[in-house]
């Protein structure tokens, strides 16, 4: 590869880094030069956004952590305040604290129900099949507690120890939207009125949720609004 110096045009090996006539400097090694400072420059700044990219992933993934962390503590805290003020009548429990309660009871018993229908397996289809809503609990209940007794005093168990704690929750709740705890005795005496007035029991339990859906009152005769720290 031969070049040609654009001073003396004295023709030169093109490898040479200058005229060997008058000193010139080669242009086409410039030109290499050049071009690999650009390609050089050009790995550097990609190199520089893949690590922006990575370091960016990895702060996501920390917040993220960090949310989660928060959220998981936030849960604890609130299931936590429930079962320490299980025997408080008193007060207020915000809409969070009380939803976040049931919403962990709801999962649990489904587990447990999941747990309990999964052992009574064939039994239930003998069980299924009572002509009358007397005959198929009497059934239900003669299988549980005579063939699966450990997972029936296990359930029952569970249900005796959060009765007084969601006795409690719902009826702060309710003082939390500035109701009287009476209000609890909607979603029961239904269940007592209804046959004979032909209505379902469970509009009671309908209307109560409604009310312990309703966002805090402003401060009232049951306490100061509540601000929980998350």
């Amino acid at each position: 590869m031969t070049s040609i110096c654009p001073e003396c045009a004295c023709p030169y090996d093109g490898n040479l880094l200058c005229c060997p006539e008058c000193g010139c400097p080669n242009p086409r090694i410039d030109d290499h030069k050049k071009a690999a400072l650009r390609r050089q420059a050009m790995e550097e700044l990609t190199e520089l956004s893949q690590t922006k990219e990575q370091l960016a992933e990895l702060e996501a993934d920390a917040i993220t952590a960090q949310d989660n962390h928060d959220t998981a503590r936030s849960l604890l805290r609130s299931l936590k305040r429930v079962f320490v003020r299980c025997d408080n009548f008193t007060g207020r429990s915000r809409r969070s604290e009380f939803w976040t309660f049931i919403a962990f009871n709801v999962v649990v018993s489904v587990i447990l129900y999941i747990i309990l229908f999964s052992s009574i397996g064939r039994d239930y289809i003998t069980i299924s099949e009572a002509n009358t809503d007397e005959e198929y609990w009497h059934r239900l209940i003669h299988s549980c507690l005579n063939d699966h007794l450990f997972i029936t005093l296990l359930i029952i168990g569970y249900l005796l120890l959060i009765l007084l704690p969601l006795l409690s929750v719902t009826v702060r709740r309710l003082h939390d939207t500035n109701r009287s705890g009476l209000w609890l005795l909607m979603a029961i005496v239904p269940f007592f009125v209804a046959k004979p007035l032909g209505i379902s029991p469970y509009i009671g339990l309908l209307f109560l949720s409604i009310m312990l859906l309703l966002d805090s009152a402003p401060s009232n005769k049951y306490g100061k609004l509540l601000r929980i720290n998350k």
